[in-house]
C-alpha cells in the first residue's frame, strides 16, 4: 500500500510539474521599452499581442517598462521571449546571449532597410538658442558648462549615439567620460524614457537634452527649419497628450541631428520556439499586417500606430544581428 501511495505521490507530482511548464511554454511574453510603454499606445501593444496570438494560438502577455535596462534584461534573461529594442541594445544584449536575435525592423519611406532610420538630437529650449551659434552655425562645444538630460545611458538614440559625437567632438576618451559631472557638464540628469527628458528640457531641469521623437505620431509642429536637421524648431501642438499636455505652445530647437537605425523586434530563440518564430514572423510580413493602422500609422490619423507609415509600401523588413553592426562606425 505504501508504494502504491508513493507511486500516485510520484505521478501527482510530474503531473503538477507538466502542467507548470505546459503553461509557461503556452503563453509568449513582449516587453516594450519606456517609449513605446506609454499609455498612448496601449491599443497598438494590445493588436501586437493580437497578432502573435493568431499566428501561434497562444496567450501573449505584455510588458511594458519604465526602465531600458529592465527590458533589455528581459529578453536577454528568456523571461521575454519577444523585444521591441534600439539599434545598441541589439548588440550589447546579443553580446551577453547569443540568442537574441534582431528579426525585423520597420521599413523607411522606401520599402526597404536602406532608409531604416530616425534620428537623434540634441536639442535646446528656443529661446536660448542663439546661444549656441558660432558665426551663425550651431557650434557643439557651446554645450560645454550646460547642464544636460539623456534618457538612460544605455539608450541608442538618448545617449549612445549623441555622446559619441560629443567624444568626437571634445577629443574625449569614451563615452563614460561624458558622464562625469563637472567635466563636461555642470549637471547630468536622465529622464528615463524619450517623453521624460524632453519634459526635463521644457521644466528647465536641463539646458541640453538628448532624444528622439516618433515619426509615427508628433505631439509637435514644425514650425521652422527642415525636418529633422540642425535648426529645426519643434512646437507643442495644443491637442499634445500627456506629459505634454503641461507644456503646450513650449518649442525645442535641434542643434545636431544624428541618423540612427530603427529598432528591432528581436527574438530570444532559446526561449521562443522555431515554430512560433516562423508564424509570427511570417505574419508580421504579411499585407494585413502591413495595412493594420494600429501597426503602421499614417502620421496625420488620429489612430496612433507603433510605427511610421510614410506610403503603403511600408511595413516590416527582415534584419539581423549584423545588419545592427554597421551602427559601431556611426560617429
Amino acid at each position: 500500500m505504501k508504494k502504491n501511495f508513493l507511486k500516485i505521490l510520484l505521478i501527482f507530482i510530474i503531473f503538477v510539474i507538466s502542467i507548470a511548464c505546459w503553461k509557461k511554454e503556452d503563453t509568449i511574453k513582449v516587453v516594450f521599452l519606456p517609449n513605446e510603454s506609454n499609455e498612448s499606445l496601449k491599443n497598438s501593444r494590445d493588436e501586437l499581442a493580437k497578432i502573435i496570438e493568431g499566428a501561434t494560438n497562444k496567450k501573449v502577455e505584455i510588458i511594458t517598462t519604465t526602465d531600458y535596462n529592465i527590458a533589455i534584461e528581459n529578453i536577454i534573461s528568456g523571461k521575454a521571449q519577444i523585444a521591441y529594442i534600439g539599434a545598441e541594445a541589439v548588440l550589447s544584449a546579443s553580446e551577453r546571449n547569443a540568442n537574441v536575435q534582431a528579426v525585423l525592423t520597420n521599413a523607411g519611406e522606401s520599402g526597404t532597410r536602406e532608409d531604416a532610420l530616425y534620428y537623434s538630437f540634441l536639442a535646446v529650449r528656443s529661446e536660448d538658442a542663439e546661444q549656441y551659434k558660432t558665426n551663425g552655425e550651431f557650434d557643439l562645444k557651446k554645450i560645454k558648462g550646460k547642464s544636460i538630460a539623456f534618457v538612460t545611458n544605455t539608450s541608442t538614440s538618448g545617449f549612445i549615439i549623441p555622446a559619441r559625437s560629443i567624444v568626437k567632438e571634445f577629443g574625449l576618451k569614451d563615452t563614460d567620460e561624458v558622464l562625469e559631472e563637472g567635466k563636461l557638464f555642470s549637471k547630468i540628469i536622465f529622464g528615463n524614457s524619450h517623453p521624460g527628458t524632453q519634459v526635463n528640457l521644457f521644466r528647465k531641469d536641463a539646458e541640453v537634452a538628448t532624444f528622439a521623437i516618433p515619426k509615427s505620431f508628433s505631439i509637435y509642429e514644425l514650425v521652422s527649419g527642415e525636418e529633422n536637421k540642425a535648426g529645426s524648431t519643434y512646437k507643442v501642438k495644443v491637442e499634445a497628450v500627456a506629459p505634454f499636455s503641461d507644456h503646450v505652445g513650449k518649442s525645442f530647437t535641434v542643434i545636431k541631428s544624428i541618423p540612427v537605425l530603427n529598432g528591432a523586434i528581436t527574438f530570444n530563440i532559446k526561449t521562443l520556439s522555431k515554430k512560433d518564430q516562423d508564424k509570427i514572423k511570417e505574419k508580421l510580413l504579411s499585407k494585413e499586417t502591413t495595412d493594420n493602422p494600429l501597426i503602421f500609422g499614417e502620421k496625420e490619423s488620429k489612430i496612433r500606430g507603433l510605427f511610421a507609415k510614410q506610403n503603403k509600401e511600408v511595413g516590416f523588413v527582415e534584419v539581423d544581428n549584423k545588419w545592427y553592426e554597421q551602427i559601431k562606425d556611426a560617429k
